[in-house]
């Protein structure tokens, strides 16, 4: 977080046990979505959030805990300002191609997930956007 940007930070990692994207929260906890994260608005706070990271990382909870930047939208809502970390908050961008992925149940931009979609048809590809738990198993396609 640098001195004089207006910008907040949170504090971000990956789940040791499934590598999934969290953030901490208030209540001390890793979680999937940016709803109750603590927001660092000064260097002080900042480098709290840090060792509260790298203890969680020693405790191998957490695997490379950092702060990402944000800003504040209209209605307190949090919107990372690089372009990583929105896709690493929405989600991988082929998630229909991953086998078990479930996209975190409160996506902030699932408009995103549409212009993906719109993407896909755009260059040719056909494949249904359903997730994968509701395609049909392709061995069973193959018996019939």
């Amino acid at each position: 977080m640098s001195k004089s940007s207006p910008h907040v930070a949170v504090l971000t990692a990956n789940r040791l046990v499934d590598g999934a994207v969290v953030f901490l929260n208030f209540d001390g906890d890793w979680v999937a979505t940016l709803v109750g994260v603590v927001v660092a608005r000064s260097p002080d706070e900042a480098r709290g959030l840090e060792a509260r990271g790298a203890h969680d990382a020693a405790r191998n909870l957490v695997v490379d805990p950092y702060l990402v930047e944000m800003r504040e939208a209209a209605g307190g809502s949090l919107v990372p300002l690089r372009q990583r970390e929105r896709v690493r908050l929405t989600g991988p961008s082929i998630c229909q191609d991953v086998p078990g992925y479930v996209a975190p149940a409160a996506a902030p931009n699932a408009e995103a997930q549409g212009r993906v979609g719109a993407a896909r048809a755009a260059v040719g590809d056909r494949r249904p956007l359903a997730p994968a738990a509701s395609r049909p198993d392709s061995t069973k396609a193959e018996a019939a």
